[in-house]
């Protein structure tokens, strides 16, 4: 290796003893209300007190940080000195000779830890299915990894990412999946710039086109009922449902947007040191952007990514990237071919014909009955026969490894 690409280092998850039972007395010890501070209220005034109490009493009493440890010290941790950063990543290669190198990157609020429910299904799969050599890296703020410096987007990321696929683990070509943040980093990593990205694979889309978006807001100005109507003859019953949850999520569920864009370090300090506020903060999202059917199955994976947050003291660092990257918003334009996961408990699913107007390179799309904003936790299965299908059908843009 290059000093301008030096090798990677093998990583260990190992928090302090002492570190985790802080954290554990930290909760134990925080005082909840013994009743909503309005009568009644439930998840439509924010997080629900009955759950973030039940959380709270396994958080305590069931969850095992060191169980979780073991856990993902099963597979290989690196990190990396990239551009001043350093780069934590899981890098899980195939034995298979045909495997397709590809990095999955993750969003607010989650972690690298979203993806291990898919690692071993995508390194070693079936011998009838593709295989892959699978890259996961915590983004520089989150996780394992350092924060960046102040002036740094999601732009830079996919710089970032790109130098660590090309420059330090060698590939000359891979594939890319993202939703979130991580979308958007993936969606970087599909235009002309990094030529070594050839497939990309996103669980939600960018931005309307714009000529679409101004057709459309003037309609706001009208009555919902006239409003619908309009919709009715425009889009099929499928896009009402994204185009209205979307909507709704907009009007009730934004407020943490609004906040991390423009004080992100006024909640960071907040919850820097409490647990139990990160838990709030984040916990929220999970029942509301998951789907219901699969969400209270995933109690300890939710408890796992708010420890993470905590335990790794990122929760503000976390917080970032939304006054960095939205304030003045440049879409990338996508041209490598691009595939949609599409799952009906996320949000901002934009109607597909919008997709269709805006990225002409569209191969793959696929409308799942299940799953939500989080689809390698919910429907794992489901994420990875998206991609082993766009593998098959897109091969031959890999052949040359």
């Amino acid at each position: 290796m290059s000093v301008d690409n030096p090798s990677p280092v093998p990583f260990t998850v190992n928090i302090p003893n002492e570190e985790v039972e802080r954290m554990r007395r930290l909760i134990q010890d925080t005082r909840l209300p013994e009743e909503p501070f309005v009568p009644e209220a439930s998840w439509d005034f924010g997080v629900d007190l009955k759950w973030l109490k039940e959380m709270k009493d396994k958080w305590v009493n069931e969850f095992d940080w060191k169980k979780v440890e073991s856990d993902m010290n099963q597979f290989h941790h690196y990190t990396v000195p990239i551009e001043g950063i350093t780069l934590h990543f899981i890098h899980e290669k195939s034995a298979r000779d045909d495997a397709v190198p590809i990095v999955l990157s993750h969003g607010w609020p989650g972690t690298f830890w979203d993806f291990h429910k898919i690692l071993k299904s995508l390194t070693d799969p079936p011998s009838n299915h593709p295989a892959f050599h699978v890259v996961i890296p915590s983004l520089p703020g989150f996780g394992f990894s350092s924060p960046p410096p102040k002036e740094w987007t999601m732009a830079d990321n996919a710089r970032v990412i790109n130098v660590l696929m090309t420059g330090v683990l060698g590939y000359d070509s891979y594939m890319a999946q993202g939703g979130d943040l991580g979308g958007v980093i993936t969606a970087n990593l599909g235009t002309p710039k990094f030529p070594a990205c050839k497939l990309i694979n996103l669980n939600g889309v960018g931005f309307p086109p714009p000529f679409t978006a101004l057709l459309t807001l003037p309609l706001f100005l009208f009555p919902t009922s006239f409003r619908k109507w309009i919709y009715s003859k425009i889009y099929s019953e499928e896009e009402r449902d994204d185009f209205y949850r979307s909507i709704q999520f907009l009007k009730k569920g934004f407020a943490y947007f609004l906040q991390q864009a423009t004080r992100p370090m006024t909640i960071g300090y907040a919850l820097y040191d409490s647990p139990i506020g990160i838990l709030s903060w984040i916990g929220e999202k999970f029942p509301e952007l998951m789907d219901p059917d699969v969400s209270p199955s995933l109690t300890h994976d939710i408890l796992t990514t708010i420890s993470i947050y905590y335990l790794t003291r990122t929760i503000h660092t976390a917080a970032l990237p939304y006054l960095q990257n939205f304030q003045s918003v440049q879409d990338p334009i996508v041209t490598k071919p691009y595939g949609l996961s599409r799952f009906p408990h996320d949000v901002f699913m934009l109607p597909i014909s919008w997709i269709h107007a805006k990225f002409k390179n569209l191969v793959f799309v696929r409308r799942h009955d299940h799953g939500g904003h989080f689809p390698a936790l919910e429907v794992p299965d489901l994420l990875v026969g998206d991609l082993r299908e766009m593998i098959v059908q897109n091969g031959i843009l890999f052949e040359q490894n």
